[in-house]
């Protein structure tokens, strides 16, 4: 996906939002966000929305020097998430389908995004992803998938949000599937990293590796060779919000994309609408073996 005209307000929004959560003098604030703007001036639109984002990010955080302005805050939605974690496996439990409300509940954790700004409902969301929330929702096509794979990998997205994601990793481990959760080599807005993984309790439900950088999403000549290894030999990949779609879309088949779809740009590029729920194959992806 490449960058679109809708995405430069957002890289702005982004390192404001970043610049708010430091206690910097004002005047410093100011200087900072002029090299943002002009950066973004800069940018390539030939490349995708989380590249670009992660450069704008990467200035903010080292003209500040600053390396985590979320840490507090991924900490406290990790707790807030672990305190519901009770109702959540109750709410499994009971159900006729476990591994099918296990992926809509993950999907329920995607809402938990502090770098975009948009307010947590987690009641709403609830009652759309067992609802009528979705716009596209492929559970044959995932079961048909899951059957033969034995080597999944599990791209995390937010803090808090890992969760949700453990409900459905621990659905998986039960079916008997390797399962390896991956998560940002280092801080960048919300996104889960290995502390996030280790505080949500995955460890040992399964092993946990770093992309080996900070970039949002996956790029690939920024992670590293053991990831990428990982990445390339997983039998299926289950990768979490808009930044891992934006980076890994048409890479490989058995890639299921599991979102909401928070701007306009991704829900036009996925062929939904703003808002709307998502569990699939992505687009454009390269056919599986025998298709």
């Amino acid at each position: 996906m490449k960058t679109q005209s809708e995405c430069y307000p957002c890289f702005l929004k982004q390192a404001s939002s970043s610049l708010a959560r430091l206690k910097t003098p004002e005047a410093k604030r100011i200087e900072v966000f002029q090299s943002v703007a002009r950066m973004v001036a800069e940018l390539d639109p030939e490349k995708n929305p989380a590249f670009n984002s992660s450069l704008v990010l990467h200035l903010v955080n080292r003209r500040l020097g600053a390396e985590d302005p979320y840490r507090e805050e991924k900490r406290q939605y990790n707790e807030l998430a672990l305190s519901l974690l009770p109702s959540l496996k109750e709410r499994i439990a009971t159900a006729p389908d476990r591994l099918e409300a296990a992926v809509r509940l993950s999907v329920v954790g995607n809402v938990i995004d502090l770098g975009i700004g948009h307010e947590v409902d987690l009641e709403g969301t609830l009652d759309r992803a067992f609802g009528d929330g979705f716009a596209r929702f492929e559970m044959e096509a995932f079961r048909a998938g899951l059957e033969p794979a034995q080597r999944i990998l599990y791209l995390l997205d937010n803090a808090g949000e890992v969760v949700f994601d453990r409900l459905l990793i621990e659905e998986l481990r039960q079916l008997g599937k390797a399962v390896i959760a991956g998560v940002k080599g280092g801080p960048i807005l919300n996104d889960a990293t290995r502390q996030d993984a280790e505080q949500a309790g995955l460890p040992p439900i399964c092993r946990v590796l770093d992309t080996g950088t900070n970039f949002v999403g996956v790029i690939r000549e920024h992670s590293s060779p053991q990831f990428l290894q990982v990445l390339d030999g997983a039998d299926l990949v289950i990768a979490k919000g808009q930044g891992n779609y934006e980076t890994l879309e048409g890479s490989r088949p058995n890639l299921f994309l599991i979102l909401k779809a928070k701007c306009q740009a991704v829900a036009e590029h996925l062929g939904i609408k703003l808002g709307d729920l998502y569990f699939g194959l992505t687009p454009d992806r390269p056919p599986a073996a025998g298709e």
